[in-house]
């Protein structure tokens, strides 16, 4: 029988641990004598016992004082630690299996590694699955024993995934104080020559942002890169690939305004010309991206963001990840490779019929915002259309942030003050442009979201794995939609799972036994947030609005009021510049210091690229805008 482990106050395990304490409380375990295993179970029960819901509902099945049984497992504690002070580190042997982590908490809460000699620890860190990532989570354990920490991660140039990993992913990881930075920086390079180097540590490498504690210089992320070439070219010097792209074609026989084919590897778009030529207003032009090209959704949110839940278990695996790095799931290459042939694409179709898209965007700031919203002296300055690629990617640059300002400006003050704009020197990042409706975007929060969401949706959860039914299933969601199951037909693990989601009121059982859901609209918001990442909360009706509200008066999701959303702003700032995402593309930084290369088809892709982002922009404005006056209609 597993022993019971407090991981967090949502985890799926819960409630199988309360009905193990209830057993122990019951059976007065407390009183029995303890091994090394009891003592780290009644240390996790306590954790439990300090969340209130747990308490109450423990207090109801069994009559409990829980303060004064908190108070007799605290002494109890108290009184092993005693005895076993001065042996502490044989009762690790004392188990077949002690849990590490938890383990050393305990050396750590109760000081016990103060009464351990250095040859006691040096015997601890060479026991079986005591790895030295697990035992620098501990700091003062850490700092103690100094020396040999060090001395320990020097010895073996692996640590070097370690210790990137503490830059990148595992802030709660802890260095010895004597480790110097060049030691650091000579066992990473160290590390890049040896014969068990990983390719997605050399990508970390490679990708390494700035300000995270460690300078690593260019020599050695060169080193990286030409290590990194030599093991892809071995990893696909046997042809190991997948051929993918995208064709598309724009036909004047076609009367469907748009036909999208995504069978096979190859994505093919056939566009009505005969469309695009009977209608070349520049609205309809506009909303061509909308509802043509479908730039975006039908809540205004953009298509091509990489999103949490496209990638896949095993690219998950296989990928480099970190904060600093923009996720380019396979999904997300395949979109935004779509996206960017749309665009390109458009541009030289509008120019056969002699319109500029760089006409298009300074219409709609000049005179669509004056006649549809009366804003007045909105101004873009748009490159010509003699100046070379290069230049027009230097002139175009500036113009997305002046729009930022502008809008800034005229949501703070009503107006667009240009003198105003000309005084402030300010610089604003993708996040600080406001929008004029509050509650715009709605985010789910960590805890009851996280396991919720995991069990309704996730194919990894398990609990909708049917094998006496004929059809497999998404998940558990896709189950009890298109199947009447009845708890019967479960298993007892999975019992245990979706006693959570019983517990949480997101499912109930009919009349005749069958399970379904409580509530089909919170179902419905749970999915978008599950696989969009976010709500736009003033596009969806009343009943929906009803739902998210609930939501939010229990803190289950939050709200922010921007222009863009989160996933928005990323892939802005994956596209301009690398002081978000080092592995992005940098437009901006390049052709502002003069990094960029000399080659002028690079120029046309860049600034097509540019052109894209003001599009999305310009959009934005318009939904913000329109979102405004019907609210205040």
């Amino acid at each position: 029988m597993s022993k019971i482990k407090f991981y967090s106050e949502y985890d799926m395990t819960c409630g199988l641990n309360i009905d193990k304490i209830i057993k122990k409380i019951n059976e007065n375990a407390v009183e029995n004598d303890w091994s090394i295993s009891d003592f780290i179970e009644f240390y996790n029960i306590l954790k439990f016992l300090d969340i209130k819901r747990f308490i109450d509902y423990i207090v109801k099945q069994t009559g409990m004082d829980i303060e004064s049984y908190i108070k007799r497992i605290k002494q109890k504690l108290g009184e092993f630690v005693g005895v076993n002070r001065e042996d502490f580190i044989l009762l690790y042997d004392a188990e077949d299996f002690v849990d590490v982590e938890d383990f050393l908490e305990l050396l750590e809460k109760y000081c016990v590694y103060k009464d351990m000699s250095d040859e006691d620890f040096k015997d601890l860190l060479n026991k079986k699955y005591v790895h030295i990532h697990i035992v620098l989570k501990f700091k003062k354990i850490t700092e103690y024993f100094d020396f040999i920490l060090k001395e320990k991660i020097l010895c073996d140039s692996k640590n070097a995934e370690i210790i990137i990993s503490k830059y990148l992913n595992e802030p709660q990881l802890y260095l010895p104080p004597s480790l110097m930075e060049k030691e650091i920086l000579d066992l990473i390079d160290d590390y890049i020559d040896s014969p068990h180097v990983n390719i997605n540590i050399l990508r970390k490498i490679i990708t390494f942002p700035t300000g995270k504690g460690l300078n690593i210089p260019d020599k050695i992320i060169l080193h990286a890169k030409r290590k990194a070439k030599i093991e892809e070219e071995n990893i696909f010097k046997n042809g190991v690939g997948i051929e993918t792209g995208v064709s598309i074609s724009y036909l004047i026989d076609q009367d469907e305004v748009l036909l999208f084919n995504t069978e096979g590897r190859i994505v093919d778009i056939k566009v009505s010309r005969k469309w695009i030529e009977e209608n070349l207003d520049y609205p309809t032009l506009w909303n061509n991206f909308i509802y043509v090209f479908n730039f975006f959704d039908d809540n205004f949110r953009l298509v091509f963001t990489s999103k949490k839940n496209e990638t896949s278990v095993l690219e998950a695996v296989l990928r480099p990840a970190g904060n600093h790095l923009y996720n380019k799931s396979f999904v997300f290459e395949s979109k935004d490779l779509i996206g960017n042939v749309e665009m390109n694409s458009y541009i030289k179709v509008l120019q056969a019929f002699g319109i500029r898209i760089e006409d298009m965007i300074e219409w709609f700031f000049l005179d669509y915002l004056k006649e549809e919203f009366s804003i007045d002296n909105f101004f873009v300055r748009m490159p010509s259309e003699e100046s070379s690629y290069f230049e027009k990617c230097r002139t175009i640059l500036p113009e997305i942030d002046r729009i930022f300002k502008q809008y800034n400006i005229l949501i703070e003050y009503g107006e667009v003050d240009q003198e105003l704009i000309q005084i402030s020197s300010s610089t604003f990042k993708n996040k600080d442009i406001m929008s004029f409706n509050h509650k715009k975007y709605v985010y789910p929060m960590n805890g009851w979201y996280q396991s919720a969401s995991y069990l309704l949706f996730s194919d990894q959860s398990g609990i909708f794995y049917m094998p006496n039914k004929s059809q497999h299933y998404k998940n558990f969601v896709d189950l009890i939609i298109k199947e009447k199951v009845s708890k019967s037909d479960f298993k007892q693990y999975q019992l245990q799972d979706m006693k959570w989601l019983l517990d949480n009121e997101l499912i109930t059982q009919d009349e005749k036994g069958y399970i379904k859901f409580v509530d089909i609209n919170l179902i419905y918001v749970l999915k978008e947030l599950y696989y969009e990442d976010v709500l736009s909360y003033w596009h969806y009706p009343d009943e929906i609005k009803k739902v998210i509200e609930d939501l939010l008066s229990h803190n289950h999701v939050y709200s922010e009021s921007t222009l863009l959303t989160r996933n928005e702003q990323d892939y802005i700032d994956y596209y301009l510049n690398k002081a978000k995402f080092t592995n992005g593309h940098d437009i901006r930084n390049r052709y502002l210091h003069g990094t960029n290369s000399n080659d002028e088809k690079q120029y046309e892709t860049d600034y097509y690229s540019i052109l894209k982002l003001i599009v999305i922009i310009i959009i934005k404005i318009n939904d913000d805008l329109c979102i405004k006056e019907d609210c205040d209609g």
